[in-house]
């Protein structure tokens, strides 16, 4: 499941991820991602992985889908968590879907990985809101 924080006046898009992702969760946030592509050109993306269990086939079809779509329309994704081996192994699968900058960050450290993810873009507001859980 994807829990997801939009931060509507950043160019920042937060998403939490445990258990099965099914295409459900991506529909439920694929055109957030538009949108926010749309309004900012380059995405900042917040990646906060819990406890990953299963990706279903149709949902790991519309992730392929969304990676070639948007291959430059990310600028930095910040990832976080407490499986390092997880963390490595996504940074570099994301290089090769992305041409994004990835850095990954211990769970601990999610302030840290926003900040970054949102580089120079930093503002006094921090405004959120949540758009999906499932």
């Amino acid at each position: 499941m994807f829990d997801v924080v939009d931060y509507p006046n950043r160019n920042l898009l937060a998403l939490t991820i445990s258990g099965t992702l099914s295409k459900a969760d991506y529909d439920s946030f694929v055109p957030l991602i538009d949108q926010k592509i749309e309004q900012w050109g380059k995405l900042n993306l917040y990646l906060d992985v819990r406890s990953f269990d299963y990706i279903t086939a149709s949902a790991l079809w519309e992730d392929i889908k969304q990676d070639v779509k948007h291959w430059n329309d990310f600028h930095r994704v910040a990832i976080t968590s407490d499986d390092s081996n997880l963390l490595k192994a996504a940074a570099a699968l994301g290089t090769l879907v992305s041409s994004a900058e990835i850095r990954h960050f211990p769970l601990e450290h999610k302030e840290e990985a926003i900040d970054w993810a949102l580089g120079a873009e930093k503002a006094p507001d921090v405004h959120t809101e949540e758009i999906h859980s499932s």
